[in-house]
């Protein structure tokens, strides 16, 4: 697992509820999360090593999130410009407990940590099994509402 330069944290500050997998291969690598007041952040997978799995953990606007599901904004571009300047870096245990936290700065993630230019999102990567359902979850959360009337957006956007 590569050394992070950041600082370390007692424990992960956040209390966040699972929304969907946007990246799915044999296992969540993107994965949408929503605090108490209904901000969206993401986890994306980072690194592994016998004992943990890393994820890096960070805020997104509903707008830049929009952009990135409908392929204006690349994951790149999320993971190196986070809404609040930081990242969080934990280590999950096969229990799933948050072991390690750490605070970083993007321009201090390992180049592994950074995803290649042409990181959009892509719908055929969503998990198999519940494709159709997180479709329907994250258009509920990013549609963009004008006065009274709803924009649909249509699976080719997303």
């Amino acid at each position: 697992m590569n050394l992070l330069n950041g600082c370390s944290l007692n424990k992960f500050p956040l209390h966040l509820q699972y929304v969907a997998d946007l990246i799915y291969f044999d296992g969540p690598l993107l994965s949408l999360f929503e605090n108490q007041s209904g901000e969206s952040y993401l986890y994306c997978w980072s690194d592994v090593n016998a004992v943990y799995n890393r994820w890096l953990v960070f805020r997104v606007t509903k707008n830049s999130l929009q952009n990135y599901l409908q392929g204006q904004v690349s994951l790149r571009d999320l993971i190196l410009n986070p809404v609040d300047g930081f990242h969080y870096a934990i280590d999950i245990d096969n229990d799933l407990e948050v072991k390690n936290t750490f605070w970083v700065l993007p321009e201090n993630l390992p180049d592994s940590y950074v995803p290649e230019e042409d990181s959009y999102h892509d719908p055929s990567l969503l998990n198999p099994e519940r494709g159709e359902e997180d479709i329907k979850l994250i258009k509920n959360l990013i549609i963009p509402k004008k006065g009274n009337q709803v924009v649909v957006l249509t699976s080719e956007k997303l």
